[in-house]
């Protein structure tokens, strides 16, 4: 049986703390903190290239920790990415759907697992200091007449 000898930032937290002063836990956020989802719905309707469309509001010092997008219809040629008002991408890059019925999950590690410290506000763009919409954004070409895109962005925050 092998024994670790390399640990990530928050099992170095655990195992660290070899007798002594007081114990650094790991914020509760990122280790036994509590899963919460805020799922999207858009029905697909010709939305043309470059739309903006509101599908979550996250407190700020929610940490994602993932972000599953499918589809009823193929988008075609169409993008999309996921952000906030002041970066169209800062949560999942643009790519285009074309399975359909298969949960795609995205997001980048930039974001993924690391807490929301500042906000915007989707209707007016401006930061705000108590929450974070997520936008997705469509690029490339329209989305489909007709069909059903789901979002679902799992969260913890404790």
């Amino acid at each position: 049986m092998a024994v670790a000898t390399v640990f990530s930032t928050q099992m170095t937290s655990l195992t660290g703390n070899a007798g002594g002063g007081s114990q650094a836990l790991p914020n509760v956020t990122g280790v036994g903190g509590r899963e919460r989802i805020f799922h999207a719905d858009i029905t697909l309707a010709t939305q043309a290239s470059g739309t903006t469309i509101g599908i979550a509001r996250l407190p700020l010092g929610a940490m994602i920790t993932d972000i599953q997008i499918i589809t009823d219809t193929s988008l075609g040629s169409a993008t999309i990415s996921v952000g906030d008002s002041n970066s169209a991408a800062i949560y999942a890059a643009a790519a285009t759907y074309t399975t359909i019925n298969v949960p795609v999950y995205v997001g980048l590690a930039a974001t993924l697992g690391v807490p929301i410290v500042s906000g915007y506000d989707c209707q007016t763009g401006v930061a705000n200091k108590s929450y974070e919409d997520l936008v997705l954004v469509t690029a490339s070409a329209s989305l489909p007449a007709s069909g059903n895109l789901r979002i679902t962005v799992k969260y913890v925050l404790d």
